[in-house]
């Protein structure tokens, strides 16, 4: 039994389970060798077997196997391709998250253990046609920067040093994503200060995760330096009109 094929099997099987995909959504690619192991096209997560798993070659062509490959694979090879050291690749729409793309609103996170996770951003990568070239630079773009990625109208991406850890991600986003649509019905979110952040993202590097390249992408609240400007005036302000 290949293990790398198992754990394929295995986590498509969640991402049935956690309500990840409908109708033949989705996707699990895996480094083996020089060749990568992948679902195939036009069968249900939730139907995966071993024997069903195919491999493909470096530009995404079936080597063997009894299925086709999927039409997204270009997508994984971006992310490949941006991210060298990644060994797997997984596509899913989560309903929480999926929906934040097709809103365009990046998320995040509030909680310091998925910054040490994550990052504190997952951003929403702009809608451009499947299969287009523009679709797989934007996708590739984003992954020099990011561990996952929403995608507007396309679900979640996620890359990871294996087929779970990637899995982990893309759960973790949706996760996410779920605690922050409720908090909104609330009320007002607490935020996590910048500095906190910083020191988040040093624990985050120190562990060996994230992009080796500095981000270009500001990673740090807008809303956080404008309350500090605020504060700043209003102290001035203040001592102003003591005088």
């Amino acid at each position: 039994m290949n293990f790398l094929t198992s754990e394929i099997v295995k986590y498509a099987h969640r991402m049935d389970a956690k309500g990840f995909s409908a109708n033949h959504d989705g996707n699990i690619t895996v480094k083996q060798d020089n060749t990568f192991l992948a679902t195939p096209t036009a069968i249900s997560k939730a139907n995966m077997t071993e024997d069903l798993v195919i491999t493909l070659d470096q530009s995404g062509n079936k080597i063997s196997g009894n299925g086709k490959s999927f039409s997204e694979i270009k997508l994984h090879l971006a992310a490949y391709k941006a991210r060298p050291e990644a060994k797997a690749v997984v596509h899913a729409h989560p309903p929480f998250a999926t929906a934040r793309g097709l809103v365009n609103l990046p998320l995040r996170p509030a909680l310091p253990e998925a910054v040490v996770s994550i990052g504190a951003l997952v951003p929403v990568v702009e809608f451009s046609l499947p299969g287009t070239i523009e679709n797989e630079q934007l996708v590739s773009s984003a992954f020099l920067e990011f561990d996952v990625i929403m995608l507007a109208g396309n679900g979640v991406l996620a890359i990871g040093d294996s087929i779970e850890q990637a899995f982990l991600r893309l759960e973790l986003v949706e996760h996410l994503a779920k605690i922050d649509y409720y908090t909104r019905l609330m009320g007002s979110s607490m935020e996590l200060s910048n500095s906190d952040v910083l020191s988040l993202l040093e624990k985050r590097k120190a562990a060996g995760l994230g992009p080796k390249t500095e981000p270009k992408t500001p990673l740090l609240s807008e809303k956080k330096n404008t309350d500090s400007l605020k504060d700043l005036i209003a102290e001035e302000l203040k001592k102003i009109l003591v005088k």
